[in-house]
């Protein structure tokens, strides 16, 4: 009988084990204004092209209003203020419902930038952030009136940095403030495909919901920090004594954190 070849081992690991977080409990929070972050430019004024103007596309399930903020701190409850007040004064501009809308600034309503280093304005200053976006959704007429703590809004905290002489935003972090609770955003990769079986009309032949290690089981469990939801919980934690990579990526991992999604309640 032919010998046979050895099977190879996974490499020892080095450290310790990554930690294990079991059954962090999602919930899926209603965001009824959705800023694209990857749409954002600066554009001048045409009546004043010293001036830039914001423009984006955002979607948007009830009228609502954007307010621009240049050089902004966060306050108490999700508030934010310029700390250079005459440099410009910040108006709400109202918006009406609908997807892929185009939004800019009106004419007048821009800063000359020209003032500030390409320092200040690419990197946020403590809690300051050189751009600031707050869209607020209004309570639709169905609604009716809301408690004091209603407000529903995605905020946009960028800097503006200089690319081939063009300034060009930079999304840093975004934020939901959804009726006295404060989110932040952060992507997790394929989270849509592992829960799209709860969505009507999914596409059943989507082979992407599976855990991408034994290929059988959903998957649960995000690799952090890199934030690739792609192992089922059982195979995550097998992986944790045998290797410290993502799978997907190969970055080194801090953290394994379980995630179970819950719907809102009806």
């Amino acid at each position: 009988m032919p010998p046979q070849p050895l099977q190879q081992q996974p490499p020892a690991l080095t450290g310790p084990p990554p930690e294990f977080v079991e059954h962090q409990q999602a919930r899926k929070v209603k965001n009824d204004v959705n800023l694209h972050k990857d749409t954002i430019r600066l554009v001048p004024d045409e009546a004043d092209p010293s001036r830039r103007l914001v423009a984006f596309t955002f979607d948007a399930v009830t009228d609502g209003g954007v307010t621009i903020y240049y050089f902004a701190k966060e306050g108490k409850n999700c508030s934010f203020s310029s700390v250079y007040p005459e440099l410009q004064m910040p108006t709400k501009i109202p918006f009406q419902k609908g997807l892929a809308q185009r939004f800019i600034q009106p004419s007048g309503s821009g800063v000359d930038l020209g003032f500030f280093s390409l320092d200040e304005l690419a990197s946020p200053s403590g809690e300051v952030f050189p751009l600031v976006v707050y869209a607020e959704a209004y309570p639709s007429p169905e609604e009716g009136d809301q408690p004091v703590n209603s407000t529903r809004a995605q905020i946009t905290l960028a800097v503006i940095e200089k690319h081939s002489s063009e300034l060009q935003v930079k999304v840093v972090k975004q934020i939901l403030w959804i009726e006295g609770v404060r989110y932040e955003l952060q992507e997790i990769f394929g989270i849509v495909n592992s829960t799209e079986a709860d969505v009507p009309n999914a596409d059943d032949d989507d082979t992407g919901k599976e855990c991408v290690i034994c290929l059988t089981e959903p998957r649960d469990t995000a690799v952090m920090p890199c934030r690739h939801l792609c192992m089922c919980s059982e195979c995550a934690k097998a992986l944790r004594f045998q290797s410290n990579k993502c799978p997907i990526c190969r970055q080194p991992v801090e953290k394994l954190m379980e995630i179970k999604v819950k719907s809102p309640e009806p």
